[in-house]
């Protein structure tokens, strides 16, 4: 019962924070626009001082922030589902089909992921929606063998095969049975993934790789990088670097508490 107890605390602390970034998505801020008022320092009028073109720095890590949560929330979740639905078939039809999702896993995982997101995004300069689908795309590949493992297991399970034997279709037997027995390893999956979303977007950003009208934090690191040697570089580089550094630090303290929580519930449905 404290296990159960203790993840749905960790679920229900998921869904608060999903549900912060969408009010901080819809809400209203200032435009973050040009003005004369270049590489001001950190004052009453700029809390954080001015960039190069006039812009806050402090408005522009509001607006940089529901952009690039939302951008690693949305890949994250592009990643699981694809890799849900990868895993889940290699599981359930076997033969050529197992066969075939791990060949492809294997040959994705041959290149590494983020020079392939150079090459893509070199290419094509993704804007948000470009940004979620190649980063999901990436990401998804690296979780398809451990939720395969996990639903060989679910599916071996006497109400699962019941379910099937009685004539439920696939989609029914995951919809109903597997996805809600293994929610607590997809949350865990689903945050591991969040962190990958938000290093490689910011990486991309960071490297001028994407759409320069989408603000994120790395987008501000990189227009912080010509300053370095100058005094503006405490405020243009710091704050959004601090940023970043603090909603990893979060995302890893959560996953922890979560995958402590999801390993404590295993361990009771088995005893």
């Amino acid at each position: 019962m404290r296990a159960l107890g203790a993840w749905t605390r960790a679920r229900g602390l998921l869904l608060g924070g999903i549900g912060l970034l969408v009010v901080l998505w819809v809400l209203p801020l200032p435009p973050y626009v040009v003005s004369r008022d270049t590489l001001q320092q950190p004052s009453l009028a700029h809390w954080l001082g001015t960039n190069d073109l006039g812009q806050d720095v402090a408005l522009g890590l509001a607006h940089a922030a529901p952009t690039t949560l939302v951008l690693a929330l949305s890949a994250a979740a592009m990643a699981l589902v694809v890799a849900v639905l990868s895993a889940y078939a290699a599981a359930l039809y076997g033969g050529w089909v197992d066969q075939l999702v791990l060949r492809v896993v294997d040959g994705l995982q041959i290149v590494p992921s983020m020079l392939l997101a150079l090459l893509v995004a070199a290419w094509m300069s993704p804007g948000f929606w470009g940004l979620v689908v190649l980063l999901g795309g990436l990401i998804a590949y690296d979780d398809v063998r451990v939720l395969r493992a996990v639903l060989l297991r679910e599916l071996s399970r006497e109400n699962v095969r019941t379910a099937r034997i009685l004539g439920g279709s696939s989609w029914y037997v995951l919809r109903r049975h597997v996805v809600p027995a293994i929610a607590p390893v997809l949350t865990v999956v689903y945050l591991q993934s969040t962190r990958q979303a938000v290093m490689k977007g910011a990486g991309l950003a960071f490297l001028g790789l994407t759409d320069p009208r989408t603000v994120t934090w790395g987008a501000m690191m990189e227009d912080a990088m010509g300053y370095l040697s100058e005094s503006a570089a405490m405020w243009l580089l710091l704050p959004p670097m601090l940023c970043l550094s603090l909603l990893m630090l979060v995302l890893l303290i959560l996953g922890s508490r979560v995958e402590d929580d999801a390993l404590a519930l295993e361990q009771r449905q088995r005893a």
